[in-house]
């Protein structure tokens, strides 16, 4: 039987708890810095940072290797937990605008 959304919490994509080691890639060249993946959807993360300063959009690894790579951007910051949204390569390519700022869905932290 298929469950109303908002049984699921209203959520598009379905959250798999990982907690397991990831890697932050601030910028191209710096050095790659280990975070915590907590969950993982298919648009997006939810990533412990501990008091990490977490740029607007950034790298993540989610393996130590880099062989699984996503660039991210950032939608929200609850302490040490960010959530982030996947960027796509068509929005890196600039042919769709990502959702807008103020969409009040993209900045809903997890429910615990």
């Amino acid at each position: 039987m298929a469950r109303d959304r908002k049984d699921l919490g209203a959520r598009k994509f379905v959250r798999v708890d990982l907690h397991k080691q990831g890697f932050l890639i601030p910028a191209p060249d710096a050095p790659w810095i280990q975070c915590y993946i907590l969950d993982i959807s298919d648009n997006g993360a939810c990533l412990d940072v501990g008091d990490l300063a977490v740029p607007k959009m950034f790298g993540l690894s989610l393996t130590a290797g880099g062989e699984v790579r996503r660039v991210c951007t950032l939608i929200w910051r609850r302490g040490e937990l960010v959530g982030v949204r996947f960027v796509s390569a068509k929005e890196l390519r600039g042919e769709v605008a990502p959702p807008a700022e103020g969409d009040p869905a993209s900045r809903k932290a997890p429910a615990n």
